[in-house]
């Protein structure tokens, strides 16, 4: 399966698991659950390996899953895991734990922001950056910093499908544009 494709099933997953959980009002207990397995795949990486592993049959993965997680895990969680397993999708799981968290903070109320800076920021400034843009849009932002040295300086952010470049190369470019093409100036 090649990566577009896994991510969208992976998407269409969580998409599933969270509308369940909501239905259920288990959004919050869903997302604890998923943190445990995420920590359990990072525990045990043979764990990741045996559910995508062709060579094991899905009454034996889904037996394991049981095993380890009932009690542990609310039941639809265990279902949740038990059917992705029964369509042959443990190889995705990394990318459905992704993905479900991701959809959780959109339904916490959060955007994602990317920002692109010529140099690495370090904690302090990604906070005050993250409460400026939050302030200024007005809603709670996920933050991902991305560090490019050919920017030169200032900023890039990009949030949803709009983009605000101000970094340096990007002035650059622009004022090189119109001083050689002058008719576009006012376009």
């Amino acid at each position: 399966m090649d990566v577009g494709t896994a991510d969208r099933v992976a998407d269409i997953y969580a998409r599933t698991l969270l509308d369940l959980a909501q239905e259920q009002g288990l959004v919050e207990a869903v997302a604890d659950n998923l943190e445990v397995v995420a920590d359990l795949l990072t525990q045990a990486p043979d764990l990741e390996r045996f559910l995508a592993s062709p060579y094991f049959d899905e009454p034996t993965k889904r037996a394991a899953i049981h095993k380890a997680l009932t009690g542990k895990l609310l039941p639809l969680t265990i279902h949740f895991l038990s059917v992705m397993i029964d369509h042959g999708r443990g190889a995705l799981l990394p990318r459905i734990l992704d993905r479900f968290r991701q959809r959780y903070r959109v339904y916490q109320g959060y955007e994602a922001v990317t920002v692109t800076v010529a140099q690495s920021l370090d904690p302090e400034q990604i906070e005050k950056l993250t409460q400026d843009l939050a302030e200024a849009m007005h809603t709670k932002i996920d933050l991902e910093v991305r560090a490019d040295p050919a920017l030169l300086g200032g900023i890039i952010i990009r949030h949803g499908d709009q983009m605000l470049d101000n970094s340096i190369r990007g002035r650059l470019l622009r004022t090189v544009s119109q001083i050689a093409n002058p008719q576009n100036k006012y376009k």
